[in-house]
């Protein structure tokens, strides 16, 4: 059970004077029992590759295939491939439009002509899974809400879809700390209890250090690296190339180690480097 992206280049505007290759000769394979992240600049071709996962774009060479399905084209078989996988863009709450919240997250379960019982079921799983209690919220308008609620919202409407395969795109966009974490450690809740395979765009090194079985980093449309994180994180120099910088927890701890603690500088989490900073006194005293 896998995402395959097999030698896709992806051309925007082909055969103008506005033509951009943002994606190369690109080879991926995402495991549904992984947790990816795929990290790049600006530019990088990163939000273009997460578009090809589920049709959303189509490539210019090559092919992506989901459960060994091809997804490109207009047969059953591709439509009901690109459904196993569902996307969450930068700033969903813009793609809010309807009057309530139940509607809203029930549209994509009623254009599976599900029964309304089920779609019901489907909408309270949904809510209870993001913190907005069914009764509570269900009539309420979704444009009544918080930044955060409403981002909640358009969550629910994709989890409601049940993928098999969930695709975010900077989902912590614009959110304050505690909705941040929140919303971090529910994603990893999913991965983790209902066993669907995320793939995270994300800046940020820390949630990247944290939550990834693997990394991917984008740099001018080309994978420069796809290792896990302690690997990953070696690669400095394509780091650097990528426009990304090391962990916060590493770069204190290299910070500790020139200044004679001897610590271990191969750590990217904040449970690891407390821990690590711990032993190093500790046997700093023993000496």
């Amino acid at each position: 059970m896998s995402i395959e992206v097999k030698n896709v280049t992806y051309t925007y505007m082909p055969k103008t004077p506005f033509e951009r290759v943002a994606l190369k000769n690109i080879d991926l394979c995402i495991e549904k029992n992984e947790f990816t992240a795929i990290a790049g600049h600006t530019g990088s071709g990163k939000s273009t590759l997460v578009q090809q996962l589920n049709g959303l774009l189509d490539p210019t060479e090559g092919e992506v295939l989901v459960d060994g399905v091809a997804i490109h084209g207009k047969s059953a078989q591709a439509a009901a491939a690109r459904r196993k996988v569902g996307m969450v863009f930068q700033y969903p709450e813009h793609q809010l439009f309807e009057e309530s919240i139940f509607a809203d997250i029930a549209f994509g379960p009623r254009n599976l002509e599900l029964a309304e019982a089920d779609i019901e079921q489907r909408v309270k799983k949904a809510m209870e899974f993001v913190n907005l209690p069914y009764e509570d919220y269900k009539d309420r308008s979704p444009f009544q809400l918080s930044g955060g609620q409403m981002r909640r919202v358009a969550i629910a409407g994709v989890i409601a879809l049940q993928p098999e395969y969930l695709i975010l795109d900077e989902p912590t966009a614009g959110l304050d700390p505690r909705g941040r974490r929140d919303l971090l450690d529910k994603i990893r809740q999913l991965h983790r209890k209902e066993g669907i395979g995320v793939v995270l765009v994300s800046h940020n090194m820390d949630d990247v250090a944290e939550l990834a079985d693997r990394v991917v980093f984008m740099n001018q449309g080309k994978i420069s690296v796809n290792a896990p994180p302690k690997q990953a994180f070696t690669e400095t120099e394509r780091l650097r190339e990528a426009g990304l910088d090391l962990p916060q927890m590493t770069q204190l701890l290299r910070v500790l180690e020139e200044h004679g603690l001897s610590v271990k500088t191969d750590i990217f989490t904040i449970k690891e480097a407390i821990a690590s900073v711990q032993e190093a006194i500790k046997e700093g005293k023993k000496c």
